[in-house]
């Protein structure tokens, strides 16, 4: 529709990986640009979880998605590794691209994913958390976005990691000359940099300054073309600097249990997760010590990540905030920050930002519900 004599009104989400509250804050991100700003609450998880909650409005427990992997006993996408002996260290990172290349010629697995550092002697034991790409329409089983405006003929263009950021960034900019109803844009660079560099780093403050042109270019070339731009800028969790570590999967080894044999778990950057109990479980709950603890199914619950099926584990360690498991299956080696803690911890927490009128959500779960009224409010 018209909007001020304008032509038409484009709505432009700028999706940015990790950019947590506290971190948009102290870089003054967005002001005097996005007069609503709020912080924005998470899942427990990583962004497998959080992606798929803030596209749909729905819980891990409901979507489906929690961790990047979750358990298969040798009937998932790594089956045929089934058979792999323990390999020496410098064999398994030759190996492992050839088991990533015949797991991706299968198509079966659409998502994000990556193999990481987990042992190809456990792989089998595992499979991929979530099978659909949840950028895509019928990526998930539950309804998203994308879902929804394909059914209601809202056109939207989507950019996202398979492309690179700066790629992405021009090519927005250049779809407004021909724009559909929404232009999606996420970024998951931003969070590969804190990662590396900690999430108060100048590195850092350039890449906001970087989208801070982005939307300034963005504003411009809608002014030039008579479109009505509406900006909104949100992230789908936090990240916390790294202060310490500690070393689950050693103190197990160090007590004579084999993981595959003694005990099956899971060690994420933050949670290790298991299967089973006897000593391995208290073993585990003294190397966290003050580190973390073990999360009650009532607490799983209540943030929407107890699996009735236990897919993702029986029992659940969570570091607290801060706190790398090093080594984990997803690293052999500590890292400047690192996200995935408590949702209710400040840092966990993402950002929202906004020029358009419609309430802001508290939660990445009232996103899609925000969308939604927007562009009825747009259209």
């Amino acid at each position: 529709r018209e909007e001020n004599g304008l032509n038409r009104t484009v709505v432009l989400v700028f999706l940015i990986d990790a950019l947590g509250w506290e971190i948009a804050e102290h870089f003054e991100f967005g002001d005097g640009m996005l007069e609503q700003r709020s912080s924005l609450g998470t899942v427990l998880g990583y962004s497998s979880a959080a992606i798929p909650s803030l596209l749909s409005g729905a819980r891990p427990v409901e979507h489906g998605s929690w961790s990047m992997f979750r358990r298969a006993d040798n009937g998932g996408s790594f089956r045929f590794t089934r058979g792999v002996p323990v390999l020496p260290h410098a064999l398994e990172w030759r190996a492992r691209p050839y088991v990533r290349r015949l797991v991706d010629r299968g198509g079966k697995v659409r998502a994000y994913y990556d193999l990481y550092e987990i042992p190809l002697h456990l792989l089998h034991r595992f499979d991929v958390g979530q099978k659909g790409n949840p950028f895509e329409p019928g990526g998930l089983s539950v309804e998203t976005v994308f879902d929804w405006m394909r059914a209601r003929g809202i056109r939207y263009h989507l950019w996202d990691y398979r492309t690179a950021e700066e790629q992405n960034l021009r090519d927005a900019e250049a779809a407004l000359t021909d724009a559909p109803d929404v232009l999606f844009v996420y970024t998951a660079e931003l969070d590969a940099l804190m990662h590396r560099v900690g999430i108060f780093h100048d590195d850092v403050r350039a890449r906001l300054r970087r989208y801070m042109e982005f939307m300034t270019s963005m504003r411009d070339a809608a002014a030039r073309t008579g479109v009505a731009l509406k900006t909104v800028v949100l992230s789908d969790h936090g990240m916390t600097d790294v202060t310490g570590t500690v070393d689950v999967w050693g103190a197990l080894e160090r007590a004579g249990l084999r993981a595959g044999r003694d005990y099956l778990a899971f060690f994420d950057s933050t949670m290790a997760r298991f299967w089973g109990g006897g000593r391995a479980l208290a073993v585990a709950g003294e190397a966290m010590g003050a580190r973390g603890r073990r999360l009650s199914d009532d607490e799983l619950a209540g943030l929407g990540c107890l699996f009735p099926d236990r897919s993702y584990g029986d029992t659940v360690f969570l570091a607290e905030p801060g706190t790398l498991i090093v080594p984990s299956f997803m690293g052999s080696r500590a890292i400047a920050a690192m996200h995935g803690y408590h949702p209710d911890d400040r840092f966990s927490r993402g950002c929202f930002m906004t020029d358009a009128s419609v309430a802001a959500p508290d939660s990445i779960l009232g996103f899609k519900s925000f969308l939604q009224s927007l562009l009825g409010g747009v259209r």
